[in-house]
C-alpha cells in the first residue's frame, strides 16, 4: 500500500503528531438511508471483494470481538473532529495532488446504546478566485440529534427541523445504523453481516488498526461504496475515517481529536439530546422511519489471490 490514507493529509498538517490526520474520506448523508428507486437498486453494484485466507479471518473475527467488548463498555463518548470534503471541483496544489473541496470542525456526541448528536460547528470552503478557503456564513453546517425514540435533522438550504420517529425495532441501534458507520456501538455479527471487510493496516504500523468495510446492503450501498477506518490500537477507539460516495471517487475524510475525547463524563443525557428547539423561520415536520429489513446487495465476485489495491 503505496498510499494510505495517513499519505493524504493536508500540507499544513504533515508532521504536527505522530498520529497524522488523513486527508480524505466521504462524506455522510442523511441520518436515515436514503430511499432507492427498483431502478436504481437495479444499477448499484458492490465492488469485488478479495477472499480471506483462513489466517485473516481468525485475525478479523479477534479484532471484531474486542471491539465489540471495548464499545459496549463505552457509556458516553464526546470528541471533536475535522472533516475534509473531496469531489470533482476539488482544487490542485503545485505538485498537481488533490486538495479538499471543503474544511470543517465539528463536535460527536454520543450515549449508549442509541443516543447521538453530530454537528459541524465551522465550515471553509475553497474559493477559484482567490484559491484559498474562505469561511461559510450563508448557512449552518449539517447539524442532527438522537433521542433514542427519534432523529431530528436540520435541513437548512430547506429551512427545517425534521423529526422522524423511530418505531420499537429500530431503537437501541439507530446510531449505529446511522450516517457514520461504525463509530457508535459496533457489534461484530451486525458489521459481518452488513459489510465484507478486512484489515488493511499498513506494515509497520503498531499504534493504529486499519480497516476496510464494503457494504452488502442496497440501503448501505446507497450511501457509501466503501469506508476505511482507523482505530486506535490502545484503546479501539476510532481516529479517522475514510468514507467512498456511491459511483465515483469522492469521499469525506474525518480526523477525531484524541485531545478532546471524554469517555464516561461530560455530556447532560437531557440537554445533548434532548429535541431540540425549531430556529426562527424553520418548519417543522414530523415523520415515520420506515420499517423492513434492508434490501441485499449485488453478491460480491471472487477475486484472484493478488495484493490488495492501493488506497
Amino acid at each position: 500500500m503505496c498510499s494510505t490514507i495517513l499519505a493524504q493529509v493536508p500540507a499544513s498538517r504533515v508532521g504536527k503528531s505522530p498520529q497524522s490526520p488523513p486527508r480524505q474520506a466521504p462524506a455522510q448523508t442523511a441520518v436515515q438511508p436514503k430511499a432507492v428507486s427498483p431502478e436504481t437498486q437495479e444499477r448499484i453494484k458492490v465492488a469485488p471483494v478479495q477472499q480471506l485466507s483462513p489466517a485473516e479471518s481468525a485475525a478479523l473475527e479477534r479484532l471484531l470481538a474486542a471491539w465489540e467488548a471495548r464499545s459496549s463498555a463505552v457509556t458516553t463518548w464526546s470528541c471533536s473532529f475535522h472533516k475534509w470534503e473531496y469531489n470533482t471541483w476539488s482544487p490542485a496544489d503545485t505538485k498537481g495532488e488533490q486538495l479538499a473541496w471543503s474544511e470543517n470542525m465539528g463536535e460527536l456526541k454520543y450515549a449508549s446504546p442509541d443516543k447521538g448528536l453530530f454537528r459541524i460547528k465551522e465550515s471553509k470552503q475553497w474559493n477559484a478566485q482567490t484559491r484559498r478557503y474562505e469561511q461559510r456564513t450563508d448557512q449552518p453546517g449539517e447539524h442532527w440529534v438522537s433521542s433514542g425514540t427519534s432523529i431530528y435533522e436540520f435541513r437548512h438550504a430547506e429551512r427545517q427541523l425534521r423529526e422522524t420517529k423511530l418505531p420499537p425495532e429500530m431503537r437501541g441501534r439507530a446510531i449505529s445504523d446511522g450516517p457514520l458507520p461504525f463509530v457508535f456501538g459496533a457489534k461484530a455479527e451486525t458489521l459481518k453481516t452488513r459489510y465484507f471487510m478486512r484489515i488493511i493496516t499498513p506494515p509497520g504500523v503498531a499504534d493504529q488498526v486499519w480497516l476496510e468495510a464494503i457494504p452488502r446492503w442496497q440501503g448501505d450501498a446507497a450511501n457509501f461504496s466503501k469506508v476505511e477506518l482507523i482505530l486506535q490500537s490502545r484503546d479501539l477507539m476510532p481516529f479517522a475515517m475514510q468514507i467512498y460516495k456511491p459511483g465515483g471517487q469522492d469521499r469525506d475524510v474525518y480526523q477525531f481529536d484524541s485531545k478532546t475525547s471524554l469517555i464516561d463524563k461530560g455530556l447532560d443525557l437531557i440537554r445533548d439530546f434532548s429535541k431540540p428547539s425549531t430556529p426562527l423561520g424553520y418548519t417543522f415536520i414530523l415523520e415515520d422511519a420506515p420499517t423492513g429489513p434492508p434490501a441485499p446487495a449485488v453478491a460480491p465476485e471472487r477475486l484472484p489471490q493478488t495484493a490488495p489495491r492501493s488506497l
